[in-house]
Formats: C-alpha cells, structure tokens, sequence
C-alpha cells in the first residue's frame, strides 16, 4: 500500500500540475479526466466522478468519471442537490464520508439505487468552490471490497478542493482572472459551441451553436482578446462582455441596458441593422414595420447622434457594438 508520505507527495504534484495547466487534453486548460486519474495516487478510490454545477436546471453535469455506470452518475448528479445532505456539504465546505453520514439520513435514490445497488462500501463526497467564492460543482468517489476512506484521504480532499475546483471552472486561467460584475447574468461558450449557464438567469437561447452570439464569441475566442457589444432586439438592450477563457471558451457577461443617445428601442433596433447593408424594405420585413416608418425611425437616429448620412449611422453603431438579435 502506498505510504503516507507517497500520497502526500502524489496530492503535491497533483496541485502542480493543475495550477501549471500542465495536465491537458491537447488543448488549453486541464483534462478532468487526468485530474482523476492523478487524483487515485493521493485519494486511492475505485470509482470517481466529477461533476460541474448548472444553476439553470439546478443540478450537477458530468465532466469526467472514472469507473462508474452512466445510469448511476445521472442519479447522483441529478438527487444529490434534493438530499438533505447536500446543504450541508455546501455550507460547510469539508468532505464527508458515507459512514460519517446518520443512519437515518441514508435514504433516497443515491443510496438506494446506487450504494447499496452496487455494493460499494464506502463514498466520499466534496463541494468544490472557486477562490472567489462561486459554487463550481462536486467530487464523488466510492470504494469496494470492504475498502474505506481514511482520515488521510479526507484531509488530502480537504486541501486538494481549491484546485479540483480549478479544474472544472471555465474562467480559471493564469494571470487576472475574468471577472463577473454584481448583477451580471453570466454563461460560458466552449470550443464547440455549446453554451451553459453559470448565473441562473443565463441567456443562453441567445448564445447557442448557429446564433448570431454564439458566433461573436467563437470570433473572440479566436482573437484572443475581449470585446463589448450592445445586443438590441424586441424593444431591449442588451450589454454584453465578452472574455477568452480556458480551452478555447469565452466567457460572456451581461446586464440590461439602454439604448445609447437617447435613442428608443426601436430606433436602436433599427440602428444596429445598418451594418448589414439591409435596405429599408428588409428592415421594415425584419422588424415588421412598415417602410416609411423605418424612414421616420432613420430621421430621428441621424440627428440623435448627429450623423450626417446612413452610412456614418452603420460606422457610429459598428464602434459601438450594436448587434441585432
């Protein structure tokens, strides 16, 4: 069996190589699944997963798992967050065993249709948060054969959290750290154009695989470097901030705003669409107005922001970010 000291030393370079980012998966950031593997050499376990938090559909989703059947992540990831347990893993942020854990608390689909159904003798369970804060998701592992947790691999869990954590947040990368603003509604594009939410009031309809946002961040993602945009539609403004993060994501930051130089929301609905080179005609067709009123609409936005023409009104909502939507 390993030493104490082997462990130790396996849990030291373990938080090397996260905060290193040199346990990767051919692309920016850190490879979950390597985390865990890495992971068994300090915490020795027979089955692990770890999963990140939707505060959306107020679960947990996989991002690896070592050793488990898929049907019993699914329910660990989606009856863990009901249990009474769950709380007080969160508030308390230390790991417990599922031999610390009442009699009469072990009851309910985890412990029904997982421990007991797949024999497993013990389980270990960690709320990961992030430096700032920010619930990011948990640790689950279990054992067989009559194997349990000991009081090395709780402390191990304890001090490796912080960098577990760091190793599901999109938004940890080395240097300043991309930052969310009170009140800021806040979602993550990934490489492959999937969105997900990390404020539970995400608009992530607006940013998903063949939108006009999901395209704007997979350009800033590229780039390398941040952008602003205005996102102006129905009647509403949109701020957006957008962020190149781990992986090649984009983090994209927003709050409701107003449409700049006193303009309404429809003027500034109509503003936005100038960059495209749409014709008055297929204005009046997106917004389903009629021709001269967006003729009316053009008159008031080319003295509003004193403009002497339309095309300076595109080049004026081009610098500014407006985007429709």
């Amino acid at each position: 069996m390993d030493t104490t000291v082997d462990r130790l030393g396996a849990a030291l370079c373990l938080r090397a190589a996260v905060t290193s980012g040199s346990l990767d998966a051919g692309s920016p950031g850190v490879s979950t699944g390597r985390v865990l593997f890495e992971l068994a050499a300090a915490v020795p376990y027979r089955h692990a997963v770890l999963s990140f938090w939707d505060p959306v559909v107020g679960a947990h989703v996989t991002s690896a798992s070592l050793g488990y059947h898929a049907d019993s992540v699914d329910i660990v990831n989606n009856c863990m967050p009901r249990h009474p347990l769950f709380r007080q893993l969160r508030d308390t942020r230390l790991p417990m065993r599922l031999f610390d854990v009442p009699e009469a608390m072990r009851s309910g689909p985890v412990f029904d249709r997982v421990i007991r159904s797949h024999n497993y003798s013990d389980g270990l369970s960690q709320c990961l948060h992030t430096r700032d804060g920010r619930y990011i998701g948990m640790l689950n592992m279990s054992t067989t054969d009559g194997q349990r947790f000991d009081q090395q691999s709780v402390v191990t869990v304890t001090l490796l959290s912080d960098v577990l954590a760091e190793a599901l947040d999109p938004l940890a990368q080395p240097g300043p750290s991309p930052r969310v603003g009170p009140g800021d509604a806040a979602l993550v594009v990934d490489a492959d154009g999937s969105a997900r939410a990390l404020t539970g009031d995400a608009p992530v309809v607006l940013f998903g695989p063949g939108t006009t946002g999901g395209r704007l961040a997979g350009a800033v993602a590229a780039s390398g470097r941040a952008a602003d945009f205005v996102f102006v539609g129905a009647g509403s403004v949109l701020c957006v901030r957008m962020e190149p993060v781990r992986r090649g994501g984009t983090l994209v930051a927003c709050r409701p705003g107003n449409p700049p130089m006193e303009l309404t929301g429809r003027e500034a609905e109509v503003l936005a669409l100038l960059p495209t080179g749409a014709s008055n005609g297929a204005i009046a067709a997106r917004l389903r107005i009629g021709p001269a009123t967006v003729a009316t609409h053009l008159e008031r936005i080319l003295r509003k922001i004193a403009a002497p023409n339309r095309t300076a009104a595109a080049a004026t909502a081009a610098r500014w970010g407006l985007t429709p939507i």
